[in-house]
């Protein structure tokens, strides 16, 4: 009897737990692309683009004849707190917010100003919430980068975090930062971390399925500087070539273009253009009575695009010579980053980080009064780059004319 009772126990057992319970159906679901941030008073204003399906599908939306419809929409809930504007969103959506497949975050400066530590508790406490998101900034409203469409990519979200991904691998100039990424940032020792702004340059007509019609856009979607945070606060902006010398120090620099005169130092002729294909950097923290030092070690190499300049690229000598002016010029790139860290005191490079490892009881001493030491560091850079080939032609065209007696 016993076993009889244990069998009808299990059979009843597995027939409670088989099956998906909790299944989600895809006709259920909106899945988010992009989230933006806003405040307007002491409200959260959280804008939506959510992908709708039958425009993505092959011969209907902007590319296909079936449909005129946008493969996107965007909307927007308001709420005292985040989570309370994102619960409000069942009140206007026929179906639950999907966040596993959103690619990017955009918050306003405002938001930024405030401080962006509630949206990191949000995404770091939620299971629905991704840390491998990416985050950037806008100046003004965060929704209207939301709206804009793109006549490349179907999905703006998904064209945004293209963008900064090539920007990352192509010219260093603006990181690719990741949610992850700023929270490491913004706890370490330095206490500071970076956004990448994007903006609308033109006329905003880009909202507009019409204007996705022409040849050529009024309006189009683009990164602008780099905002750098103090805590989770923002402190003030960087250019894009005082952020590749952060790249440089902070040993994050991939693929660049860097240009340089071949022939002249005085930082207004540009006639020359190198590419790095490798760069490394070492930080070197030594402390000096009262203050440090930083030296900088750079080695960096890559190879000779394109010149305007007669030269004989056979020869060592212009080889080195031209290695020169490169190190010349990362070098005044560098300098550039530092002044306006120091101007913003904001420790952008991580040298809190170098302090740390090297001295650590000197480190304990300091850590509380970090932002008034950082100003006070001495930087010595020591750039050396390596220009490993010249292209196809040792000689220059104004050479080859010459040559032929043109």
């Amino acid at each position: 009897m016993r076993k009889t009772a244990a069998f009808v126990w299990l059979l009843l057992t597995c027939a409670v737990m088989s099956g998906c319970w909790n299944r989600i159906e895809l006709n259920e679901i909106s899945i988010v692309a992009a989230t933006a941030f806003d405040l307007e008073g002491d409200d959260w204003v959280i804008s939506y683009q959510t992908i709708i399906p039958s425009t993505i599908s092959s011969g209907m939306g902007m590319t296909g004849g079936g449909s005129n419809q946008s493969p996107v929409t965007v909307f927007t809930t308001r709420g005292r707190t985040i989570r309370e504007a994102v619960n409000k969103s069942s009140s206007e959506s026929p179906r639950w917010l999907f966040f596993a497949h959103t690619n990017i975050l955009i918050v306003s400066d405002r938001v930024a100003r405030g401080g962006m530590s509630q949206i990191l508790d949000l995404y770091f406490r939620n299971p629905d919430a991704r840390e491998t998101v990416n985050v950037l900034i806008t100046k003004g409203s965060a929704r209207a980068i939301l709206e804009q469409l793109m006549s490349i990519e179907k999905i703006p979200g998904q064209g945004i975090r293209e963008i900064i991904y090539n920007e990352s691998r192509n010219s260093s100039r603006l990181p690719s930062v990741m949610m992850y990424e700023l929270a490491m940032a913004m706890t370490g020792d330095a206490r500071s971390a970076m956004i990448p702004e994007i903006l609308i340059s033109g006329e905003p007509e880009g909202a507009s399925l019409d204007a996705l019609k022409k040849t050529s856009q009024t309006s189009k979607l683009r990164l602008g500087k780099l905002a750098v945070l103090r805590g989770d606060r923002l402190a003030g902006w960087l250019t894009k070539e005082e952020g590749l010398g952060v790249s440089f120090i902070t040993d994050k620099v991939k693929s660049s273009i860097l240009p340089f005169s071949c022939n002249s130092s005085d930082g207004k002729t540009y006639n020359s253009s190198f590419r790095l294909l490798t760069s490394s950097t070492k930080l070197s923290p030594v402390k000096e009575r009262e203050h440090f030092v930083m030296n900088v070690d750079i080695k960096a190499g890559g190879y000779l695009l394109e010149s305007d300049c007669v030269l004989d690229l056979s020869e060592p000598e212009t080889i080195d010579r031209l290695e020169r002016q490169l190190q010349g010029e990362i070098a005044q790139i560098l300098e550039k980053s530092w002044r306006a860290a120091r101007r913003l005191n904001v420790d952008v490079f991580g040298f809190a980080d170098a302090v740390h490892r090297k001295y650590p009881k000197e480190w304990k001493k300091i850590k509380d009064d970090w932002e008034a030491v950082f100003p006070h560091i001495e930087m010595k850079p020591r750039v050396t780059v390596s220009m490993d080939r010249v292209g196809l032609s040792n000689k220059s065209f104004k050479t080859l004319k010459k040559d032929d007696g043109g």
